[in-house]
């Protein structure tokens, strides 16, 4: 297998890895997602968070490349984090919204951001330790 594919998977299985323990951590912060009826809402919520983060590890390593460039590195954290929450936010209806104002706005949008933000640190971490190499641009 190319090299460059094996450095890809390793970044978004860190990613993944990372995704997965940082979703069911904020899955735990709400408590309505913790009972039997929504235990299949819950782990649905962690797959798809788990497959955005791994796709998020590979894109990143792409983006980040050998550039130290701070806006490279929180301007993919902010595309991958708007996409995932304005997509939840379509299933927003607007009585949610007159009975409970902005808050199920600001939730998939503050989740979101937070974890892509510590995803980026891990990848970031993981860059330093040398678990896998940045893409070599020619």
């Amino acid at each position: 297998m190319d090299q460059e594919r094996v450095e890809s998977i390793k970044a978004g299985g860190l990613a993944a890895l990372t995704g997965t323990g940082v979703s069911a951590m904020l899955i735990a912060l709400h408590p309505h997602l913790l009972s039997a009826s929504a235990l299949t809402t819950g782990i649905l919520r962690v797959a798809v968070a788990t497959v955005c983060a791994f796709l998020f590890g590979v894109t990143y390593r792409y983006i980040v490349r050998n550039d130290s460039n701070p806006h490279l590195r929180s301007g993919a954290v902010g595309a991958f984090a708007l996409t995932r929450s304005l997509g939840q936010l379509e299933s927003i209806t607007p009585p949610d919204l007159a009975l409970s104002g902005a808050l199920p706005l600001a939730v998939p949008i503050v989740e979101s951001f937070g974890l892509f933000m510590c995803i980026r640190l891990v990848l970031d971490w993981g860059l330093k330790q040398q678990w896998f190499q940045p893409f070599e641009s020619d």
